[in-house]
């Protein structure tokens, strides 16, 4: 399957049902980098509180309502949604000194293998200049790779990576800069 027309598109609250909807899979891919089981209620979360899917993507509600500093993309494939790639900025990144990190980053598996999130990673990035951290799971190297693959491109300088304890857990982070 090629890539078709690739879109990255900045939601709105009233326009978050697809990310809304594609977020359970996202969930299920992490689980098995987090070696994670359900709740108690059989919830993708750590929180046995969270009885029902619905509850849990509440909490996604500051993605639309702080514009200034989170930057939720859904991302299309020939206007369908695809997946998506949550830019986060200012109080929401955890490590002083950097600018913007890519805070979740999924691309649904019907989509892999076609380029599809490697446009959309580039073109989430090339919206934001700054310092730029991207991290991964240390037990997911598909995605590593993947992000090794890309980030130079869009990268003015060096890439440098470090596995590390980071705010987020044990990762492997990617630290660069888009300024010219």
């Amino acid at each position: 399957m090629g890539a078709g027309e690739v879109e990255l598109e900045l939601t709105s609250e009233e326009g978050a049902l697809p990310i809304r909807n594609l977020y359970p899979q996202y969930l299920h891919d992490i689980a098995s980098y987090e070696h994670k089981p359900p709740n108690a209620h059989g919830v993708l979360a750590d929180d046995d509180s969270l009885r029902t899917w619905e509850e849990l993507l509440d909490g996604q509600a500051p993605w639309w309502r702080n514009p200034e500093h989170l930057f939720p993309y859904l991302i299309r494939v020939d206007g369908k949604p695809a997946g998506f790639n949550w830019i986060a900025a200012g109080p929401y990144v955890p490590t002083a000194g950097i600018d913007f990190v890519v805070y979740e980053f999924f691309v649904a598996h019907a989509y892999r293998g076609a380029g599809v999130a490697g446009q959309a990673a580039r073109e989430g990035i090339a919206r934001h200049r700054g310092k730029w951290e991207v991290v991964t799971w240390t037990t997911a190297p598909r995605a590593a790779a993947f992000w090794r693959k890309t980030l130079p491109a869009c990268a003015s300088g060096e890439v440098v990576e470090t596995e590390e304890d980071h705010a987020f857990g044990r990762r492997v982070a990617f630290r660069f800069s888009n300024q010219h």
